[in-house]
């Protein structure tokens, strides 16, 4: 006998920011997804005739509220990383970004090698110069600033040759593939083409704590963030904080993201503590008693 989903599920969720877990016949997790109004976003999936395919598999749907929009997106990240749902991993896998590193050959010149990844690995000694969707993008872009900066495409990698590459022969490089151009001006030149690429310097000595609130003031997270690595959350809903979600000090592009768009808004700036290491150490482990004097403003 085939069943369906009980709509008084949907009716119980809460209108308020927080994610959403759809689930199936078995038992198995669906989908993952995050809203300011968890019900209203719902009902928008079994109204929507691009999602017939999502609705029929749907048994049980699952609301959890957060504090606000920040604590949705970042419980919504952990949640995929960490459950794997069948169609939010498989949209993820054609999602995959694509890293350009900045290596060095022994002539001391500037090289590129890109690299397909889910998460990125911060290297002192191969910095990430940029980020692109995938390598269609990365390799238009590299033939973009060869032109317009004058880069080498073989120290690019966009083409390989024993001797000088073929834009020498037009006029277009300077000679850096074969060490006639000096190196401190030519990886200048490659920094430069870069930068709007790059990840942005973490804007603080240390580590902070960001403050969200409920629109009610039901609910009250604080987020333990560092070198845009989110460490953990601490979430009250009755004037006792427990830990919510456990991060780590492992980049993620998408927390990045994230965070980057949250702590470059000047609206927001209201919501943040800066840390000595000693505290931020301190609440990461034993949690926000000590942060009393944290005010949000009304």
């Amino acid at each position: 006998m085939k069943t369906t989903l009980d709509k008084n599920l949907i009716n119980n969720l809460p209108d308020a920011p927080g994610v959403y877990l759809f689930y199936g016949a078995s038992g198995e997790l669906l989908y993952v997804g995050k809203s300011k109004t968890i019900r209203t976003r719902v009902r928008s999936h079994f109204t929507s005739r691009n999602e017939a395919w999502l609705r029929r598999r749907v048994r049980h749907v699952e609301g959890r509220e957060t504090a606000g929009e920040l604590g949705a997106l970042l419980l919504e990240s952990q949640l995929i990383k960490e459950l794997r749902p069948m169609f939010n991993v498989a949209s993820r896998k054609q999602r995959r970004i694509v890293i350009a590193r900045r290596t060095m050959n022994s002539a001391g010149y500037a090289m590129v090698a890109l690299q397909a990844v889910d998460y990125l690995d911060i290297r002192e000694t191969e910095p990430i110069l940029g980020i692109f969707k995938h390598k269609t993008q990365a390799k238009e872009f590299l033939t973009a600033i060869a032109k317009t900066y004058r880069l080498c495409p073989k120290l690019l990698r966009l083409e390989t040759s024993k001797r000088y590459c073929f834009s020498y022969h037009l006029g277009q490089c300077r000679g850096a593939c074969m060490s006639e151009e000096d190196p401190a001006l030519y990886n200048a030149r490659v920094e430069k083409a870069f930068l709007a690429r790059t990840i942005k310097a973490w804007p603080y000595d240390g580590g902070i704590v960001v403050e969200e609130r409920s629109a009610d003031n039901r609910y009250r997270e604080l987020f333990l963030i560092d070198n845009w690595c989110l460490v953990t959350s601490f979430r009250s809903s009755a004037g006792a904080f427990e830990r919510h979600i456990r991060g780590n000090h492992r980049f993620d592009y998408e927390s990045y993201k994230i965070l980057l768009a949250y702590l470059t808004d000047e609206h927001n700036h209201h919501t943040v503590m800066n840390l000595d290491k000693q505290t931020f150490e301190r609440v990461c482990q034993n949690g926000p008693k000590d942060l009393r004097s944290f005010r949000h403003p009304e």
